[in-house]
């Protein structure tokens, strides 16, 4: 588990541990469908994180000769139960409710204490999503958070990252909601926050699953890095040509590579195994991602 996704977990965690218990504490005084959804949102969130740490724990077990290539998925396995929870717990509830209360709407009472509960969880996801950015920095470069969490095979941070600006959207969302059900005294619109909070979910979810469902069918990593990677081998001394590179995502921050070359003549069969064993050591040096890597002399 690197660092920065465990701080960046832990954040997250202890954030929605405190939002989670206010909303509910605020939904009990308000009877507000808004607050609810959020505060099930919130929740749902707190599952999430501790699936990702079993995932992200779980996925830095050593390989085995049942799993040879390690269990670098497991953190992909969890980031799509998230997915699936976000989907179902957080966002169908959502819609559901909010339905329901613009059919059945019920007066919420006590708004104040809604409306400063919050902008306070506002403040503390805020602190959320900037400790997962930080966190995401190195990676990411001078990358666009879009392009980041499309191209990142860190799941855990992706699904932070999108259910923190997921949880910033809704708070907002919810905060309307209240905002218009106090001015004009009409409380469907704490039942439209509610549908429009849980639409919000379900969008997120289904981003976080597509993107992690490509990971775990074996995606490749950026063209970039896949080209970094053919250029380090073609600079060999000993290499002739590269004839096919295959590599594999096989966890968060790890590959597995495939090389088919066509090395230089060499004076003996040991000499081609100690240039195979060279090239191998220089591409690890270079690019530490590389976990498992697999060279195959060939003339065509």
């Amino acid at each position: 588990m690197s660092t920065h996704s465990s701080k960046a977990l832990t954040l997250s965690l202890a954030a929605n541990i405190g939002i989670a218990i206010s909303k509910f504490v605020v939904f009990g005084l308000t009877h507000s469908s808004a607050m609810l959804t959020e505060a099930i949102h919130s929740a749902a969130d707190c599952s999430n994180q501790l699936l990702l740490f079993i995932g992200m724990r779980k996925g830095q077990k050593p390989a085995t000769a049942e799993h040879p290539l390690g269990q670098g998925q497991a953190a992909f396995v969890a980031s799509f139960l998230v997915a699936l929870l976000l989907f179902s717990v957080g966002g169908i509830y959502s819609v559901v409710e909010g339905i329901h209360k613009i059919r059945h709407p019920e007066a919420p009472h006590d708004l104040g204490w809604a409306i400063g509960l919050l902008v306070f969880a506002f403040l503390l996801e805020g602190i959320s999503m900037r400790g997962a950015l930080q966190a995401a920095k190195a990676e990411r470069g001078r990358k666009s958070l879009w392009r980041y969490m499309r191209e990142s095979s860190a799941t855990e941070l992706i699904v932070v990252l999108a259910e923190d600006a997921a949880a910033l959207a809704g708070l907002g969302l919810a905060l309307g909601a209240v905002l218009l059900t106090w001015t004009t005294g009409n409380p469907i619109w704490d039942g439209i926050g509610s549908l429009l909070i849980g639409l919000l979910l379900v969008a997120v979810a289904l981003f976080v699953g597509t993107e992690v469902t490509s990971l775990l069918m074996n995606e490749a990593p950026p063209l970039a890095l896949r080209a970094a990677i053919r250029a380090a081998v073609s600079d060999d001394p000993e290499v002739e040509a590269t004839l096919n590179l295959i590599a594999v995502v096989i966890g968060s921050g790890r590959l597995m590579v495939a090389l088919q070359i066509r090395f230089k003549d060499q004076p003996s069969g040991h000499a081609l195994v100690e240039a195979i064993n060279a090239l191998e050591v220089r591409l690890k040096a270079r690019f530490p991602q590389i976990q498992h890597l697999f060279v195959e002399p060939d003339e065509d």
